[in-house]
């Protein structure tokens, strides 16, 4: 065989190796079962989407209104220590597994693992590739607390994709917005939990959708901006005609002062909708959503 049919067969052999997605398993088997004089007990459990209800009964509806597929339960014991519990949520996307990262986000600091992460408490969170990383113990002592991170750098540095943040976050303005606050996700009942728009699904929501929900600190207010990009223009332009027709019947403008003092805007350009809520102002709402499209 020549050089150049070998060299042929090398590089396809690389191109197929890189194109492979790490499974579940390859990830575990790389993260050790015994860690400083913590052990893995028992076997790993696994739970996918027909299953997950048995492992986080009231909470499973959130992973399930991403492309969640499996996770991978372990854990860690060490004497006079309260377990320590690793879940490894293969989320199906890097993008997925953000947007579950971003709805389970609260208020703890990061530690610099993954792509982002919050711990505070006992509890440790991050992503970073498609996998979403959750390690908690019930009792957080100075030795539990050191391992809870330990164990989420040897877990980053498991996962050998990177993954990068949803580019629809790109549309989102920069001046006076909260990092913190920002919402990825694909389902209205995710939209509803931050912020209540309507009963109804008025926007059309779904897991072929992908909205934005973040917020601003502007003109002494604190509105809030929903972007939401559709699949083609036809979808974009139904959702937008009808979230007109549900949340602001009198506009002719797609701008409308509601109850409470308060404006919302909405426009559409292409596939994408931009709506501002809560503004302190007409100018601010207006400013806001059309912020959004004039650069599409």
């Amino acid at each position: 065989m020549s050089l150049r049919a070998l060299a042929a067969i090398a590089l396809l052999a690389v191109s197929l190796c890189s194109c492979r997605r790490e499974t579940l398993d390859e990830l575990a088997s790389r993260v050790p079962r015994e860690i400083d004089g913590w052990r893995a007990e028992g076997e790993d459990r696994r739970f996918d989407r027909e299953t997950l209800f048995k492992y986080i009964d009231g909470g499973a509806e959130l992973y399930l209104a991403y492309r969640f597929r499996e996770v991978l339960v372990r854990e860690y014991r060490r004497e006079g220590e309260a377990p320590v519990v690793l879940d490894i949520y293969d989320m199906g996307t890097p993008e997925d597994a953000f947007g579950v990262f971003t709805a389970e986000r609260e208020m703890g600091e990061g530690i610099g693992v993954g792509m982002d992460s919050e711990y505070s408490e006992g509890l440790l969170r991050f992503w970073k590739g498609r996998f979403f990383v959750s390690i908690f113990t019930s009792e957080p002592t100075d030795e539990a607390e050191r391992f809870v991170k330990e164990l989420g750098r040897i877990v980053s540095e498991a996962i050998r994709e990177a993954g990068s943040p949803p580019d629809l976050l790109s549309l989102l303005p920069r001046e006076g917005l909260i990092e913190r606050s920002i919402r990825y996700f694909h389902k209205h009942t995710i939209l509803n939990h931050f912020y209540y728009l309507a009963e109804g699904n008025i926007l059309g929501l779904d897991m072929d959708v992908e909205a934005v929900l973040a917020r601003y600190e502007v003109e002494g207010g604190r509105p809030y901006l929903l972007i939401v990009r559709y699949p083609d223009e036809p979808r974009a332009r139904s959702a937008y005609d009808r979230f007109l027709k549900a949340y602001m019947p009198e506009s002719r403008d797609g701008v409308v002062q509601t109850e409470d003092g308060l404006w919302a805007a909405a426009v559409l350009k292409g596939r994408v909708i931009a709506i501002a809520l809560d503004a302190p102002s007409r100018s601010c709402g207006v400013s806001l959503s059309a912020g959004v499209v004039r650069g599409l």
